[in-house]
């Protein structure tokens, strides 16, 4: 939803003494951050915790990027109204978390989870393997360790071009 939105529902369960959201769901991630603009920062400025849901982009930016679509994005009928077409800006970032993980000698997904974690968000991982509890594991440990630095992140936040906003 909008900011807009969102802060218009605040406001009326303040004023009607009901219970106020504690928490957003916003789609965020290395492709798609729209929400930078104003839905993180009222969120934080407010005390409401921000969860981010598809952090790996529906595993766009957990391995490098094909031409042709992966299985689950051809049969998942609402990946493209999700997450939008892939744009050619898309592939040269996933090329970046690429070159960052080569790098650090780590996966894709533990560079794009720490890019979230390194901004203050706590997103919604899909565990549906032992590999992918390994990297969330390595990737909040790794965080905290500071694997990457300010200038690795402005190098992933480089690239990124402004999006239709997604799901309203």
């Amino acid at each position: 939803m909008s900011t807009w939105h969102f802060q218009a529902m605040q406001n009326i369960a303040k004023q009607n003494g009901w219970h106020q959201f504690i928490s957003m769901q916003d789609y965020h991630s290395l492709l798609y951050r729209e929400g930078e603009r104003e839905m993180i920062p009222y969120c934080k400025s407010t005390g409401v915790g921000l969860i981010p849901w598809s952090p790996l982009a529906r595993g766009l930016v957990a391995r490098p990027f094909k031409a042709e679509p992966t299985l689950r994005r051809f049969n998942d009928p609402h990946s493209d109204y999700m997450i939008g077409p892939t744009t050619d800006v898309d592939v040269k970032i996933i090329g970046r978390v690429e070159e960052m993980a080569k790098k650090k000698a780590v996966s894709m997904a533990v560079i794009a989870i720490i890019w979230l974690l390194v901004k203050g968000l706590n997103p919604i991982l899909g565990l549906g393997s032992t590999q992918r509890v390994d990297e969330a594991i390595e990737a909040v440990k790794l965080a905290k360790e500071g694997l990457l630095t300010a200038e690795d992140i402005a190098f992933l936040d480089e690239l990124y071009v402004a999006k239709p906003t997604q799901g309203h």
